[in-house]
């Protein structure tokens, strides 16, 4: 594959990030609308590491109750429910288009497996929704340990798939 076809494939890479980071950022946004929750800004790309935010009102400190649950989780929940559907459709959705294939491949990876990433790996160096455990008073291990269960397994599914399209 020459250079040119390879840098090709960062188009769908980039499409298929900023895609989740909006699903994930709008189901923050959309279940703290439904929960009764206000909120003072929706930043789309503007964290320093090309992520989004949705700042609450309600300074973290002050979060009490499982409806702050809800709202940290439903996106993880929600990414990661999409990818399961990309997966079991994956031969249905499959072209002859390398690039649209591609975008399949990205966004297979990207819905399977960076939130479960985030909440068992990258929640220990930079914390987030994996702490809104404590608004119940919960340990946040037993959620980083089962979204480690989560990762293993989508990689599984992932390695599944990539070795039948290799035959």
């Amino acid at each position: 594959m020459d250079l040119r076809k390879r840098l090709l494939m960062f188009i769908p890479f980039v499409v298929v990030a900023l895609l989740h980071n909006a699903v994930h950022e709008t189901v923050h946004y959309l279940m703290a609308l439904a929960l009764g929750e206000s909120m003072l800004e929706f930043r789309f790309l503007t964290n320093g590491w090309g992520t989004s935010q949705v700042v609450y009102a309600t300074p973290v400190a002050e979060r009490v109750g499982a409806h702050w649950l809800a709202i940290a989780w439903a996106p993880a929940v929600v990414t990661v429910l999409i990818g399961y559907a990309i997966y079991l459709n994956r031969k249905r959705l499959w072209t002859r288009w390398p690039l649209v294939n591609g975008g399949i491949w990205y966004a297979a990876i990207f819905f399977l497996c960076l939130d479960p990433l985030y909440f068992a790996v990258l929640s220990l160096l930079i914390g987030g929704d994996v702490d809104a455990v404590a608004a119940v008073g919960w340990s946040p291990w037993p959620v980083r340990l089962v979204a480690l269960m989560v990762l293993v397994f989508n990689t599984y599914l992932l390695v599944r798939w990539w070795r039948q399209e290799d035959k």
